[in-house]
């Protein structure tokens, strides 16, 4: 275990070494309690180096995210309309993983707008056409009628295309 220690300005002051706040009236302050009136801050930040990722043995397969919904093994059945999802065949082994390999969105456990929304709005046309699916604007991502449909696939195919797009063009 390693510790590094610095003096840093004090985050409570500014570096002041003063505290004014409510209590305190016009023209007056109080020594600050964090740093004791100095305006320095010993910070102190304990870790272990990395030497290599650890391996662990309770984990088959890893998914890129749950988006909301606890993750599982097996065949899953959701309510929302999107029906049966394989996990096995979703995400990566442990092993690929371990090699180096990604795992990939679950497109049907969420849209787009769900998992990267900042993306979403950086691609020109890609909300225009999320309102003219939904008759207009969409204040919940959840009350989309694609959200709630097989047709999901129609919005990651539309994301897709235009980040490749995108990326070919960088």
């Amino acid at each position: 275990m390693e510790t590094i220690r610095m003096n840093i300005e004090c985050p409570s002051c500014s570096g002041t070494g003063l505290y004014v706040g409510m209590g305190e009236g016009k023209g007056t302050a109080v020594i600050c309690h964090k740093c004791n009136g100095t305006g320095a801050f010993i910070y102190s930040y304990s870790y272990t180096i990395f030497k290599s990722r650890k391996v662990i043995t309770n984990v088959k397969r890893v998914y890129l995210s749950g988006t909301g919904y606890r993750l599982g093994l097996g065949k899953i059945n959701f309510l929302n309309g999107v029906g049966e999802i394989d996990m096995d065949k979703e995400g990566v082994s442990y092993n690929e993983f371990l090699n180096g390999e990604k795992p990939k969105h679950i497109k049907k456990l969420a849209c787009p707008m769900y998992v990267d929304q900042s993306r979403c709005h950086g691609i020109k046309g890609f909300i225009d056409e999320c309102e003219r699916l939904n008759n207009g604007y969409i204040g919940n991502i959840s009350s989309c009628k694609e959200y709630k449909q097989p047709n999901i696939i129609y919005c990651w195919d539309r994301f897709e295309r235009n980040t490749n797009i995108n990326k070919k063009g960088e």
